[in-house]
């Protein structure tokens, strides 16, 4: 048994002279270039992807090698599983032949073994680098290009492996640090076979909403902190793919609020000495690069349906149409791809990546002197403080005020998401919900701004028209949301 630990980016056909230039500069003991097949195997049922294990054979060069993977770890761009293999003088899986394996108590092999059937394919073109560093470090470079296919379904493969062969670990980051500069480069948090899986049973991929880190006071705080983070960083990537394959706005939102979740927790943890977050700074950029997704939202619901929402305004054809010019005027699908395969992005998921896999803290004397729940009632506290002092607990506020509170509440409910799990989750669900709904009403505030935002270009007529619209739905909406703050602000903290 071996265990792989590489790091997978995803790369366009154009980067293979640009990654051969990158190489060149590295002493290479070893080039070589070879086709690839690969057949996936499982019962119709799905066993072994129940049992998180991977079947394939890989044939090439008149070899045949059956190869079991079982479950992982896998953060950000790396990978690390155990596999097994061995050589077969056929094409057809032999599961006796793994003698290390680990099978589930009960698992009846030579009924495994008659129930499997070829699921998909992969035939790629591999041209591979062993790159000699220092510390006596190997690692092998791998380029692959093919495709993957199940049944008449096909999908494209492109992408660099980056396996640690032997010697000092962080030689691998240093040298995928390297790579990672190269334009057209996106780390990978989806192997080859679960791509297959998706192909082959035609599974489309959904949004999914944030959801509170499942923590227990009986976990350790170096546990919980993992946790934290590495679920945001999965949050953020699950829907990074998402929007890359579908370009899905939905999809980005959930994006930018895992990026918003993972500098919440970096900050709140390091202001009190228990981290250190050296590409914070860099996470703060990206986070900016999403800002404009407040305005796209309320753009996006004015003009659904062909404007169904402003319908009964004058002139409701021309004010959609200027609606549509400024929704254009936005950052678009294509310009989001770009910043996803740009160097700066790539790199900072890299460093993020590295900085989860060491995970310093785990060895931080401050950290194994502090108790997980003394700590998220201090951090809970700390934001909740915050809130209090802020406009949000002033006897009134009016549409302008509310609005520009939004960031400061979604941080604060953002705390909760990272530790609230700790406590009572009645408790918790009853004292966020009123806040949850203010903020929701201020998202709703926030679709009348692109409204008020062309007055200044309407005759006079059609600016009280939409003046009047204007002014009927904020107060309706004020009149909520002073109701669910007044109900907020005598709720009970639930820590």
């Amino acid at each position: 048994m071996n265990t792989e630990i590489e790091i997978k980016l995803l790369a366009t056909p154009q980067c293979a002279s640009v990654l051969l230039a990158r190489l060149n500069q590295y002493s290479v003991l070893q080039t070589e270039v070879k086709t690839l097949t690969s057949v996936y195997f499982d019962t119709d049922d799905r066993q072994l992807m129940r049992w998180g294990m991977g079947l394939r054979i890989r044939s090439g060069d008149g070899d045949n090698v059956q190869t079991i993977k079982t479950d992982g770890l896998s953060v950000g761009g790396l990978h690390q599983r155990p596999e097994y293999n061995c050589v077969l003088q056929s094409n057809q899986p032999q599961l006796a032949l793994f003698e290390e394996v680990e099978w589930p108590a009960g698992a009846d092999l030579s009924s495994l073994n008659n129930q499997l059937s070829p699921l998909f394919t992969t035939t790629f073109d591999r041209q591979t680098w062993l790159v000699d560093l220092p510390n006596d470090t190997l690692i092998e470079v791998a380029f692959d290009q093919g495709s993957l296919t199940a049944g008449s379904e096909h999908e494209a493969i492109c992408e660099i492996e980056l396996e640690f062969v032997k010697g000092d670990i962080s030689q691998l980051f240093e040298l995928a640090s390297d790579i990672a500069s190269i334009e057209g480069l996106r780390l990978a948090n989806i192997s080859k076979a679960q791509r297959g899986y998706m192909l082959a049973t035609a599974h489309v991929q959904q949004v999914k909403t944030l959801s509170a880190v499942k923590l227990s006071d009986a976990d350790s705080t170096s546990e919980c902190l993992n946790r934290i983070f590495a679920g945001a960083l999965e949050h953020w990537q699950y829907h990074e793919q998402l929007f890359v394959e579908q370009r899905s706005f939905a999809a980005l939102e959930q994006v930018s609020l895992a990026v918003q979740m993972l500098f919440q927790a970096c900050k709140m943890f390091s202001e009190r000495d228990l981290v250190e977050c050296a590409w914070l700074n860099e996470l703060r950029w990206l986070r900016q690069q999403f800002a404009w997704l407040t305005q796209a939202a309320s753009l996006n619901k004015l003009t659904a349906e062909r404007g169904a929402l402003i319908k009964k305004l004058p002139q409701q054809r021309s004010l959609l149409k200027t609606l549509q010019q400024r929704q254009d005027d936005l950052p678009q699908p294509d310009d989001v791809y770009q910043l996803m395969h740009s160097a700066r992005y790539c790199s900072l998921m890299l460093k993020i990546t590295r900085w989860l896999y060491q995970a310093k803290w785990q060895h931080s004397q401050a950290l194994q002197k502090e108790n997980i729940q003394h700590l998220a009632k201090a951090m809970l506290q700390t934001s909740w403080d915050y809130l209090q002092q802020s406009p949000l607990a002033e006897p009134q506020l009016d549409c302008n005020a509310y609005m520009k509170q939004a960031t400061k509440l979604r941080r604060n409910l953002l705390v909760g998401m990272c530790v609230g799990e700790l406590f009572d989750q009645e408790l918790r669900q009853e004292f966020r919900l009123p806040w949850v709904d203010i903020l929701s009403g201020i998202e709703e505030l926030s679709l009348f701004k692109p409204m008020r935002e062309l007055l200044p270009e309407l005759d006079a007529e059609l600016q009280q028209a939409i003046e009047k619209w204007v002014q009927r739905k904020e107060r309706s909406l004020l009149d909520a949301l002073e109701f669910s703050r007044q109900q907020a602000l005598q709720q009970a903290v639930y820590w």
